[in-house]
């Protein structure tokens, strides 16, 4: 872009950068990349094992719900007809940091937040665009990168809970980290009054602390956004020594810190490293949680999908 990405930096919102909750004002909304024939062309150029398409439920309780299916021979515009007419949600991982026609877009957003908050290195950055259905909801969840968010198209309402128990426990993070579960944690429903709410309209920008839960409802149009997870030092050291936590508990070993400072960190990123590269070399590959395929994109449902016959 010629012009900035973000539109109203100021140095409160770069004192809160990283360790608050931060709103801001973004231009990506305006971009042609985003009207439903060049996200159809994405669609059908991006690599299908990069591609995501899942349901869910009504309840926002009920994660069990959240599944996975495909496509099928539907184009671009077909598929964003579904989306729109059904319950559906597609993630088009990497799209931003790796389609020659959106990265530049992607290099043009972190080159300008580097800019504006002196210090910010990030190791890896990667950007993925979800399109989702008007009614369509994201469960309670934490996010194992830091994570900004540019909303582009419809309406959405956000709440970002504390990141630290009980909202989320470490066990669950561990959990996470050693892929025995999703990012999807439990979630009671009273916590809804502890959380920050923002109702997003195209144009706005979120960003929150490391590993702070948040859920998601649809609540007006066609959804279209960018959700990009980061990769710094911090969240590294901190995912580490979670990562080896969950190690010790494998050996009935009970943690007594998550800290990511000091010796101990280092040791247990040692740990985690080692443990990694254990798993890699010898460990049976396991699918990833909630991976399998339960259902095909249906134009004539009224859901937009119909569900695969159970043997």
């Amino acid at each position: 872009m010629t012009t900035p990405v973000l539109v109203d930096w100021n140095d409160e919102k770069r004192s809160e950068f990283r360790n608050g909750v931060v709103t801001s004002r973004h231009r990506l909304h305006q971009a042609p990349e985003f009207t439903d024939f060049a996200l159809a062309e994405l669609i059908e150029r991006h690599p299908r094992e990069l591609t995501d398409i899942c349901t869910m439920g009504d309840d926002p309780t009920d994660r069990d719900s959240w599944r996975a299916g495909e496509r099928g021979g539907l184009n671009g515009l077909e598929l964003m007809d579904a989306v729109r007419a059904g319950r559906l949600w597609i993630q088009l991982r990497d799209a931003m940091n790796v389609d020659k026609a959106y990265k530049p877009l992607f290099t043009a957003l972190f080159d300008q937040i580097k800019r504006l908050n002196p210090g910010y290195a990030p190791l890896r950055a990667y950007g993925s665009i979800i399109i989702s259905s008007p009614t369509a909801q994201a469960f309670y969840h934490s996010d194992v990168s830091e994570t900004v968010f540019l909303h582009v198209r419809g309406d959405k309402r956000f709440r970002v809970y504390p990141p630290h128990a009980p909202w989320v426990s470490e066990e669950s993070l561990e959990a996470i980290l050693h892929k025995d579960q999703t990012e999807d944690i439990p979630f009671d429903p009273a916590w809804d009054a502890d959380a920050a709410v923002f109702d997003l309209e195209p144009g706005d920008f979120l960003s929150w602390p490391l590993h702070a839960p948040h859920r998601v409802e649809n609540t007006g149009g066609l959804s279209v956004s960018i959700t990009c997870e980061v990769v710094t030092r911090e969240s590294m050291m901190k995912n580490a020594v979670l990562h080896a936590n969950g190690v010790l508990r494998r050996f009935g070993i009970t943690p007594k810190s998550a800290d990511a400072q000091g010796v101990g960190a280092y040791a247990k990123f040692a740990l985690s490293k080692s443990w990694r590269l254990a798993v890699r070399l010898f460990g049976a590959k396991r699918p990833n949680p909630k991976s399998e395929t339960t259902f095909d994109v249906d134009l004539a449902a009224e859901t937009g999908f119909r569900d695969r016959a159970t043997v």
